[in-house]
């Protein structure tokens, strides 16, 4: 029995004597330093993603806005052209007009009603 004991206390002693030589016990902050540059290159990453997301995200919310002045109805009128209404609904085809009908024509500086002959 005192053998087996001796025998078990030098193989805890073994084990003490690892633990305490590995890198942990002797140099625990190099560890910590290590996942703090870990962390660090981390942020790093998320910043530059979110960055990049974010200048993406610009350029789309840019060409909707372009899209949307080259489709604006007052963009048009600047551009020489008017818009016909007749019963405040816009007129599209000759087709919709008769003679006599009374329209109002939109330019970009006011309206003007008109009729037709």
């Amino acid at each position: 029995m005192r053998l087996a004991l001796s025998k078990k206390y030098e193989t805890m002693q073994l084990r003490l004597q690892k633990c305490m030589a590995s890198h942990v016990f002797k140099e625990p902050k190099r560890i910590i330093e290590n996942r703090y540059i870990i962390i660090d290159n981390y942020i790093k990453r998320l910043e530059a993603k979110i960055q990049n997301k974010t200048q993406e995200e610009k350029q789309k919310y840019v060409a909707l806005l372009a899209k949307l002045d080259t489709l604006s109805p007052l963009k048009t009128l600047t551009r020489g052209y008017a818009i016909i209404e007749q019963e405040d609904k816009i007129i599209k085809s000759v087709k919709q007009l008769k003679k006599d009908d009374e329209i109002n024509l939109k330019f970009v500086d006011g309206s003007k009603k008109a009729r037709i002959q």
